[in-house]
């Protein structure tokens, strides 16, 4: 993963994530759809333990466009309290590792307060 930086979408995987689920909702492929598609396509995450990263990054994508899903929201959540992923921000030093978890503190604050509006999507 190229990581630029300790923010929610500041690494290729999680840009990525976000990209492809917003091309979903663009394609106006249904809410439940985009969400099952995007945890498809990168369901590996889930088997190499990984599976932070992707939690994280859907359920942000999902609430930046108001459709967060309870169940990616629940886990995200989970992920954030167990403090899973830091990995590779403990590896690069203590100032990136509290950047990257109070990133992290802000998304939970995010998913579990009030809910933006739906947004509608369509493609460029």
């Amino acid at each position: 993963m190229g990581a630029w930086g300790s923010g929610i979408f500041a690494n290729d995987t999680a840009a990525d994530i976000r990209g492809e689920y917003r091309e979903h909702l663009e394609d106006q492929i249904p809410d439940e759809e985009a969400t099952r598609l995007v945890i498809e396509s990168f369901g590996y995450m889930l088997r190499e333990d990984n599976a932070a990263e992707l939690w994280v990054a859907l359920a942000a994508a999902q609430s930046q466009v108001g459709r967060l899903d309870d169940e990616v929201k629940a886990a995200a959540v989970d992920v954030i309290d167990q403090g899973s992923g830091l990995e590779e921000w403990e590896e690069a030093g203590p100032e990136e590792l509290a950047e990257r978890v109070a990133a992290l503190q802000e998304l939970r604050n995010q998913l579990t307060g009030p809910q933006p509006a739906r947004m509608k999507l369509s493609r460029r």
